[in-house]
């Protein structure tokens, strides 16, 4: 047995974890808080020697390193070994403790240079990540061994250095024991990928400060401190400020040695369960609107700088989000302060994950059976590590505000080893919420505070609310899986959150798209030649992994936007749902348009404490009728201009009634084209397909094919279940309905005065019909086109809970006719559960604008609640009701066939669709079936628009 598969030898000289600062040497440095500043404060992090072994019995002295690699990194994003995607299988046997005999390894090697003043003094090294364990030589001597890939290790080398230069060398192992507990769903790198930094503390140095605070006080279990407001010395506590994700108001407590000081953010707040099961802070009921963050970066894997970090934080507050789960391991300690000072509520996740051991038996398939003492969560050998890993994570991260609760882990069972750590945490800190998810799963409530779902439906969630027998709030641990296009189904999720305090909210899963670069494209799990993978399951981000934004995210801000309003009668009703801020803290804007033009505007601020709700006069006077649409549209702004909410009401004003020339014109019927012409138009319908094969307005051709029905979409990624029932899979006689194999079959076509009849059937192949239509088509003197359809859908779809993916018309036009202006729901793309990130309005666009860089090529683009659409050439379409529509470069075949964006081709032509419904997005990559009512189950419906 090799030491790093040993369960008595986890560690070596580390030190008993403490919490974690940074010890200064002024009073100044310390408030400042640049750790590169004090004097005590050494990085290691650069450039080092490096050597790679895929094997590590051939890691054999003496060492020639001949490359170099930057510290921190994961030595498989810079070219050595493999690295590889899975979500649950282990990438090895399930065989503990024993991991692969061909462990791959990497040999770091620097020097550096201490001088005089480290003379006389205590001098620690500090690991703040490395995967999986590792192995510390100072100067030749053995002086450390540690693992837990997330953890922080220290090492008292005092007795190892000396004045002048030394070396520095470490091993790395890709697997170890500890291998076991880190089966997260990410990518599975290696290496130093966090921050290595030496510190010089005096000889009789403060080992550890516990900091305690409520909303009256705060207490330090050391005598020699002082604490500082906005850089002011606080001589009483008599009037705080406390401390909330809303109002992060961060005291600096300051804990002096003999030459040190040691700086450590404190905020006074209270955590709390109220009897009627809501979350409390500082009395008052909160929603945890969040998200589950990975270190994630598509070039650096693991590592992330400061600055990436804080980048992440800006931007979920940027996105209305209050919460993060660090899943599912503890974070970069920096990220900790960053959230206190930013102001985010934390669910502090230990490195702990065992979900393969549900994948380990193929003949029960996939089994949380853990009774079984093959489990690590009941294994007695794991007992120590359990608790460890818990301990490690507590002792480090005990002092912040920002943490509300403790997380034994993730998708491990749950087990008496669980039972060990939640009670070693609860005698350790009981000011503190624990969070088990798996012990909910198991229906063991006894040792938890809160019942941690995942991916629970709305309807789950209304059952557990009205379930007295639970007494207990309940929090999604994970929800709305934001897999590419997506999620779809946030909003809905919210207004339960918002409805009943009983759901405390819960986490999207999850933060940035995994992705690893590679030649400029984007790569994801099957092309790193892995043994095992989840392919694309890890590009799940509800932002893309270079942080910018989609649909789903810009859905998610406005879904957890801090207000809501109405219109009742003459009176707009405002709530404020922010916890502890007035909402005269902003800039409210009224907007009144009529067909997408601002035609009246106010501003004003509205003082409204939480919670509470108003009502103020609507402030315009309507316009008599309007072409499309009039919406009322409300803005909430801060005091840099950056919009924090918006929403928009459409107003009941009549619509102007469509002019169109008289019922006339020349048709000429034969025996398989029908043709009509007139003064500056001609057409040609073709019998035989049912559609037009020519439109040619004022000399131009505007099709480029014959128009035709279709329900096909290429599937998102919250498609990859009900694809199966469309019938995704061709060739796969067994593949559902076949709707991406349909055949349109003609009944009869007739032409009655100045309108083609047409009678048809839509069936997949190998199947029986599907959807049998009636369409006529009214020709009118100027060119004008009137389509009507009615259409029935065999009752097997929906009896067997299977939607349309869409239904409409779909052609090609020329290249060249690739821009467009609509109203509709704009700017960006918008599905029907997936839309309040968008509002009614005038907006211009073209076909390469609406594509949407997906890491996977997937359904995009589409125009929910459109009432018109005019190509560049002069095609218009309009409706007296609503229509969706999508212009794209792409065919939705391509868009279908292709895994990677660099393998999507452009058909060469302008693809427009003009549908009367597509289904929603949801989020049914992970979660719950789409929601009913997003998905297109009529069996019987009526369809009709112009083109002009």
């Amino acid at each position: 047995m090799r030491i790093y598969e040993d369960f008595k030898n986890r560690s070596y000289r580390r030190e008993p974890q403490r919490a974690y600062y940074i010890p200064y040497d002024s009073l100044e440095k310390a408030l400042a808080g640049a750790k590169d500043d004090s004097a005590y404060y050494k990085t290691l992090n650069g450039v080092w020697d490096f050597k790679f072994f895929e094997r590590d019995i051939d890691a054999v002295e003496p060492y020639v390193f001949t490359d170099k690699i930057d510290v921190p990194s994961c030595w498989q994003t810079r070219g050595y070994g493999k690295g590889g995607y899975s979500n649950i299988n282990y990438p090895y046997p399930i065989d503990v403790p024993y991991v692969p005999d061909d462990n791959p390894c990497g040999i770091y090697k620097r020097d550096f240079v201490l001088d005089n003043m480290w003379n006389d003094r205590k001098t620690y090294i500090v690991f703040e990540g490395v995967s999986s364990c590792f192995f510390v030589y100072i100067n030749g001597v053995y002086a450390g061994y540690s693992q837990g890939s997330h953890l922080q290790a220290e090492f008292d080398i005092t007795d190892f250095v000396k004045e002048g230069t030394n070396t520095i060398l470490v091993k790395v192992m890709k697997w170890c024991l500890g291998s076991y507990l880190e089966d997260q769903d990410f990518f599975r790198l290696s290496g130093i990928f966090r921050d290595v930094y030496m510190l010089s503390r005096e000889q009789n140095h403060i080992k550890d400060v516990n900091i305690k605070s409520d909303m009256k006080s705060i207490t330090v279990d050391k005598d020699n401190y002082e604490i500082f407001f906005e850089g002011k010395k606080v001589e009483s506590l008599d009037n705080p400020h406390l401390w909330t994700a809303e109002t992060p108001n961060v005291y600096t407590v300051v804990v002096k040695g003999e030459t040190e000081y040691i700086p450590f953010s404190v905020g006074m707040r209270e955590v709390k369960i109220s009897e009627n099961y809501e979350l409390l802070i500082n009395g008052v009921p909160v929603i945890l609107k969040g998200v589950n963050h990975h270190d994630s970066h598509p070039l650096n894997g693991y590592t992330l700088t400061e600055d990436e970090l804080y980048n992440d934080l800006t931007k979920m507050k940027e996105l209305n989000i209050n919460t993060v789960r660090t899943s599912h391991y503890p974070p970069h300690p920096e990220f900790l302060n960053m959230c206190d000072k930013l102001g985010l509520y934390v669910i502090d996740e230990t490195d702990l994950e065992t979900h393969g051991y549900a994948n380990r038996n193929p003949h029960t398939k996939y089994a949380y059976d853990v009774d079984d003492p093959i489990w690590p969560c009941v294994d007695d050998r794991f007992e120590e590590m359990f608790v460890e890993r818990m301990e490690r994570m507590v002792e480090r991260d005990k002092n912040h505000p920002s943490v509300i609760m403790w997380s034994t882990g993730n998708e491990s069972g749950h087990g008496k080893n669980h039972v060990s750590m939640i009670k070693w945490t609860r005698a350790r800190d009981d000011s503190r919420i624990i969070h088990c998810e798996d012990a909910c799963r198991k229906g063991e409530l006894q040792n938890v505070d809160i019942f941690c779902s995942m991916y629970y439906s709305v309807d789950k969630l209304l059952d557990y609310i009205n379930n007295e027998d639970i007494k207990m709030p309940l929090f999604q641990s994970e929800y709305a899986h934001a897999m590419g296009n997506g999620p779809g189904d946030v909003h809905d999720y919210m207004e339960v959150f918002k409805k009943y305090p009983k759901a405390i909210g819960g986490c999207i899963w999850e933060w940035a798209d995994h992705t690893q670069i590679v030649d400029g494209v984007q790569k994801y799990g099957g092309d790193f030649d892995e043994l095992t993978t989840d392919a694309n399951f890890c590009c799940d981000g509800l932002v893309f992994s270079d942080r910018s934004f989609k649909a789903g995210s810009l859905n998610t801000k406005y879904s957890y936007q801090y207000f809501e309003s109405r219109i009742e009668d003459d009176k707009v009703i405002i709530k404020n749902w922010y916890d502890f801020t007035n909402l005269d803290k902003y800039t409210i804007t009224f907007t009144l348009e009529a067909d997408g033009e601002v035609v009246a505007s106010k501003e004003e601020r509205i003082s409204l404490e939480p919670h509470e709700e108003t009502k103020v006069d609507f402030p315009f006077e309507l316009p008599k009728e309007c072409n499309y649409g009039v919406t009322f549209n409300i803005y909430i702004n801060d005091d840099s201009g950056y919009e924090v909410g918006m929403e928009s009401h459409k107003i009941d004003v009549p619509r102007a009634k469509l002019s169109v020339s008289k019922p006339h014109c020349d048709i000429r019927d034969t025996e398989y084209k029908v043709y009509i012409k007139g003064d500056g138009y001609s057409y040609i319908f073709d019998k035989h397909y049912g559609g037009f094969e020519s439109i040619i307005k004022n000399g131009k051709e505007q099709l480029d094919s014959v128009t035709k029905l279709s329900v096909w979409r290429a599937p998102t990624d919250n498609d990859r279940k009900i694809k199966l029932k469309w019938g995704y899979i061709n060739n796969d006689n067994m593949a559902g309905e076949n709707m991406n194999r349909l055949f349109t079959k003609v009944y009869s076509c007739e032409v009655k005065d100045n309108s083609i009849i047409l009678e048809g059937g839509m069936s997949g192949v190998g199947r029986i019909r599907l959807i049998r239509y009636r369409a006529v088509y009214y020709f009118y003197e100027d060119g004008e086109i009137k389509v009507e359809l009615k259409a029935n859908v065999d009752s097997r779809l929906k009896e067997n809970e299977v939607y349309l993916p869409r239904f409409g018309f779909e052609f090609t036009s020329p290249v060249a006719n690739d821009t467009f202006e609509y109203y509709g729901m704009g700017d960006g793309e918008s599905y029907c559960d997936m839309h309040y990130h968008t509002k009614l309005g005038m907006y211009q666009s073209s076909a390469d604008n609406e594509y949407v860089n997906y890491v996977m090529p997937q359904e995009h683009g589409n125009h929910f609640d459109t009432r018109y659409l005019k190509m560049g050439n002069g095609l218009t379409f309009v409706t007296d009701d609503s229509f969706e529509i999508n212009v794209s470069s792409y065919t939705k075949e391509a868009l279908s066939d292709a895994t990677h964006t660099d393998e999507l081709v452009s058909n060469g032509k302008t693809n427009i669709r003009i549908d009367y419904k597509v289904s929603g997005i949801g989020s049914n990559s992970c979660g719950p079936k789409l929601i009913d009512k997003y998905g297109l189950y009529d069996t019987e419906f009526e369809f009709s628009f112009y083109i002009m």
